[in-house]
């Protein structure tokens, strides 16, 4: 299944404030995958709102309440693993993270759906980084991280990032509960 985020703000002119998210196709998909015994995981991919406006604080704190409930009703009690561009700076350095908004933007999603920040659970280093992994174990399935980190290798001929964003790598391994 593929959700769009209910609503948008910021177009090609950016003058309102706006980080042209309505240009993109902003939201998040979601997905089963069925492991060797048969037990089922849910996956989720997103791409969150961007910038630190009045309006973009709103609108993310509404995606992710949309993402939280759509999880509650999709995969109530199913292992789950989240993934994406959160577009949330859970730090208090970077100037859209409009003074720890996003922190509590995240801290709110995962208590919603009982899932757990893959940077807390390694006790990485960078916390702030808007590209995150979340997950959780259930029906079935136990979910443990075995290794986290920022990919450096995906780069083109001329070494340059293929994105705006380093990849995150989670590896996790899984068993029968």
């Amino acid at each position: 299944a593929r959700v769009s985020w209910t609503n948008c703000f910021g177009g090609m002119d950016t003058s309102d404030g706006g980080a042209a998210d309505c240009l993109s196709m902003k939201g998040f998909s979601h997905t089963h995958l069925t492991l060797a015994d048969g037990a089922v995981v849910h996956i989720y991919n997103l791409h969150g709102e961007a910038g630190g406006s009045e309006r973009d604080q709103e609108l993310q704190a509404a995606d992710y309440e949309q993402l939280a409930d759509y999880i509650t009703e999709h995969s109530k009690g199913a292992a789950v693993i989240l993934a994406g561009d959160t577009n949330l700076h859970t730090d208090n350095e970077h100037p859209d993270g409009s003074d720890g908004a996003d922190i509590g933007i995240w801290d709110k999603f995962l208590e919603a759906t009982g899932l757990a920040d893959s940077c807390a659970a390694t006790d990485c280093d960078d916390p702030g980084r808007i590209d995150k992994f979340a997950f959780r174990s259930g029906d079935g399935v136990d979910l443990e991280i075995l290794g986290r980190r920022f990919r450096t290798d995906f780069v083109d001929s001329a070494g340059e990032d293929l994105s705006d964003h380093q990849a995150l790598e989670v590896r996790f391994g899984w068993k029968p509960t």
